[in-house]
């Protein structure tokens, strides 16, 4: 489903009005028809004996509620109309005159309802403008409406929802079903938007087919059909190295759990095979917990990490494998550092890089420039914090632009771990469609790394081996929780739930 910004958003009523010359009369006419026929469905026909409250604020989204009291007229419709008379303008003034002129129930003014008889409310206060926090005197009317109870309907957006950033208002509207004109808007995908939205109605309303002409990144959530198209069962003639071998560089002293997880979880998706780099004084800890998977012995003096030294032994492994997985619990010796900067820069083989793989590129941005290799990197907040040298709390603020902006001369994929998490590859970005807060655990991370490690061994491209992986990841994540809980989830859990969320693919 493509995704549209704010300005996005607003560009298409132009273009549509401007250069195409549909009016805006007809836009707004048939955004309305489309909030009646959803409150119709809502309602399963019943007419006369239920009540409809339509709360409508100045601008187009107010309109929008002007334009569907007409059309759901054969109801109990109370139209609720905050702004002064002189307020309503242009188009949303030719469908209030006309609900006026139809004798339907209008209520002016700010005050608040005494009844609270309403079986629906249709939210139009306030579009895909809203940024910030809720002021008075709206603030109340949308608290007055989550303590309604009652369908609640909003109109193109929730009010109080940012349409690019997901953030919310205190007092933001809690849909039922939110009707969006067009395309669901980015922030209604991001946490905590996604969660004031309920199920998303992308209503037709007579946009032409303009999108690939806007300015911008081109935002979609995932579609499942990339799934289909590259999970399919392996091919019956296929063998171990056809499958792919993914060389691991991970864990240290005390953190070899991570270099488990991620070498299982490349397993456990398809990889033919494995081979993961071991300090040599844990080797045995390596040997033990990877059963299935190779380890080759880097000497280490005792220390317990990679470094510097161990370059050429690794080195001598490149031509071996197909993808390089970089960084899983390998520790933040400046030593170690260098040595990924020495591989990174030396490999030709597609390069997955996470966790401690991204330390060398802290107040190096510039590095990224001198990788030849295809390249997939995985920071969470903190880590892209690290990496752009901002606070992590602006990058939370306004991680679509901070997102965009980083793609602008980044040459690879980005997977980064938002809520929901984001593929992004040159002028395109993709959120992620599954997964919960139980995957807000050590080590899911070194596992999400793994499977995009193994797609992309087997031959799927970067930014779709990505973005099947974050999915996958996700899914498994799912069909975890659905036993255990959210809390009780663990990173392991999912090596056992990746191959039932993947093999419903295998078998289509």
């Amino acid at each position: 489903m493509r995704l549209l910004t704010r300005n996005q958003s607003r560009r298409l009523d132009q273009v549509s009005m401007e250069r195409l010359e549909i009016p805006g009369l007809i836009l707004m006419e048939n955004a309305g028809k489309e909030v009646a026929e959803v409150t119709e469905s809502i309602l399963e026909g019943k007419k006369r004996e239920k009540q409809i409250a339509i709360c409508c604020g100045k601008g187009n989204n107010g309109g929008d509620g002007f334009s569907a009291a007409l059309h759901l007229n054969h109801f109990n419709v109370t139209i609720f109309s905050l702004p002064a008379i002189s307020d309503i303008l242009g188009d949303s003034l030719h469908f209030y005159n006309k609900c006026v002129g139809k004798g339907m129930k209008i209520v002016h003014g700010y005050e608040l309802p005494t009844s609270n008889e309403f079986d629906l409310i249709i939210d139009g206060l306030i579009g895909t403008g809203f940024s910030g926090e809720m002021r008075s005197p709206l603030k109340k009317w949308t608290k007055w409406i989550n303590q309604q109870d009652c369908t609640v309907v909003s109109i193109d957006i929730p009010s109080g929802v940012n349409a690019d950033t997901g953030s919310a208002s205190k007092d933001a509207v809690e849909a039922l079903l939110t009707v969006t004109m067009g395309c669901a808007k980015v922030g209604m995908m991001l946490n905590p938007g996604s969660s004031y939205c309920g199920e998303i109605y992308p209503a037709q309303i007579g946009f032409p087919d303009v999108l690939d002409e806007l300015e911008g990144v081109k935002w979609r959530s995932f579609e499942e059909d990339l799934a289909f198209e590259h999970l399919t069962k392996p091919d019956s003639g296929t063998y171990k190295h056809r499958q792919g071998k993914v060389l691991i560089l991970a864990g240290s002293n005390g953190m070899t759990g991570a270099a488990t997880l991620s070498t299982t979880a490349a397993m456990r998706s398809g990889v033919g095979l494995t081979m993961t780099s071991a300090p040599e004084s844990l080797n045995s800890i390596y040997e033990t917990n990877l059963m299935e998977g190779m380890t080759f012995a880097c000497k280490d003096d005792g220390k317990g990490y990679l470094a510097e030294q161990n370059f050429e032994e690794i080195h001598s492994h490149l031509d071996w494998c197909d993808v390089i997985l970089i960084g899983p619990g390998l520790g933040a010796q400046g030593t170690t550092r260098q040595l990924i900067k020495k591989i990174i820069l030396s490999s030709e083989k597609p390069l997955v890089i996470n966790a401690d793989g991204l330390r060398c590129f802290i107040d190096n941005h510039d590095l990224f420039q001198q990788i030849s290799a295809p390249l997939v990197i995985t920071p969470h907040y903190g880590e892209l914090a690290s990496i752009l040298g901002k606070d992590i709390q602006e990058i939370q603020s306004n991680f679509p632009n901070t997102l965009e902006s980083f793609l602008k001369d980044f040459p690879g994929v980005i997977v980064a771990k938002n809520a929901p998490t984001c593929t992004g590859f040159r002028n395109e970005v993709v959120t992620n469609t599954t997964g919960n807060p139980g995957l807000a655990t050590a080590g899911t991370g070194d596992v999400l790394a793994g499977i995009i490690s193994s797609f992309l061994a087997q031959g799927i491209p970067a930014f779709e081996a990505a973005q099947c992986g974050v999915y996958i990841h996700g899914l498994a994540g799912d069909i975890a929780s659905g036993d255990l809980g959210y809390r009780g989830l663990l990173a392991g859990d999912l090596l056992e739930t990746i191959p039932e969320a993947i093999k419903q693919y295998e078998y289509c």
